[in-house]
């Protein structure tokens, strides 16, 4: 039998091309799974036709090539104002903020008399539920930029915050920062007392809050976003009490004097006792 004849036999069987295919399936299967080894042959990025991009830091946040913003790296932690008082739960307030814009009533319960003189509130009294001394501790991070005894006002503590906000702490008895420190929120700084121009408060913590040397309500930052706060007030959603040369109400007659707000300050001590020894010489 000639070899011609063996193969047109073998060729002519049912199973050869079925047996074939599938050897041959199996051999690229094997030769495809053998280039492909990750452990073996690695492709690398060129062969890939891949290029690697490498974030930029910008501000805190990570940027691609294209300039967009790809991962924040870091968070900033806002720093909400939190009561001035160490145990916040055990205090209340007393006499509330002078808001020009309020109700007559409102705006009589807060002004305060001294020597024969009405004057606005332009803060809030805290006072303990127990009517006890209690501590004062800093209501935002800032740093010390005063910290002394005013004879009329009781040892008084004043923070410069970031935001260009002052926060004032008086009616302090002591105080247990300096002029110059930098100090963390909550930090205390002294115990609440008496003083001479709301004598008739008891002891209790005088709370102020100012922008540009203006009286701003407190109540409105407690438990807020102070640049928050600080944008509405620009924008008149929440407009500044108390600006310059704005009054309070009208004093009613016989009573002693008109209400005194220019540039929202408190009495000038010197002042009253240089009057008191001129009238004291003239008699």
């Amino acid at each position: 039998m000639s070899k011609n004849s063996k193969w047109k036999k073998f060729l002519g069987k049912k199973w050869t091309f079925p047996a074939i295919y599938m050897i041959a399936a199996a051999l690229i299967l094997t030769l495809m799974w053998w280039y492909q080894d990750p452990n073996e042959y690695p492709l690398t990025q060129e062969e890939l036709g891949l290029q690697e991009i490498t974030p930029e830091v910008v501000n805190g946040s990570a940027q691609d090539e294209m300039g967009e913003e790809a991962v924040a790296v870091a968070t900033q932690t806002v720093e909400q104002m939190v009561w001035p008082a160490e145990d916040p739960i055990n205090v209340q307030v007393k006499m509330e903020f002078f808001d020009d814009t309020s109700t007559e009533d409102a705006m009589a319960e807060s002004l305060i008399t001294f020597q024969g003189e009405y004057w606005p509130h332009n803060g809030i009294d805290i006072v303990a539920k127990d009517k006890k001394a209690f501590t004062a501790v800093a209501a935002l991070s800032g740093e010390v930029v005063r910290a002394d005894k005013d004879p009329v006002m009781g040892y008084v503590v004043e923070l410069k915050h970031e935001n260009g906000l002052i926060t004032t702490y008086s009616s302090l008895k002591d105080v247990t920062v300096k002029k110059g420190d930098k100090i963390s929120q909550g930090t205390p700084l002294g115990t609440a007392d008496r003083n001479v121009f709301e004598k008739d408060h008891g002891i209790h913590l005088h709370f102020e809050v100012r922008k540009d040397d203006i009286p701003l309500n407190p109540n409105a930052f407690f438990g807020q976003d102070v640049n928050q706060v600080l944008e509405q007030l620009s924008q008149g959603e929440n407009r500044p009490t108390q600006t310059e040369n704005e009054k309070g109400p009208e004093s009613k007659p016989n009573e002693a004097k008109d209400v005194q707000s220019q540039d929202s300050k408190q009495p000038d001590v010197k002042q009253n006792e240089e009057q008191n020894k001129t009238k004291e010489q003239s008699e």
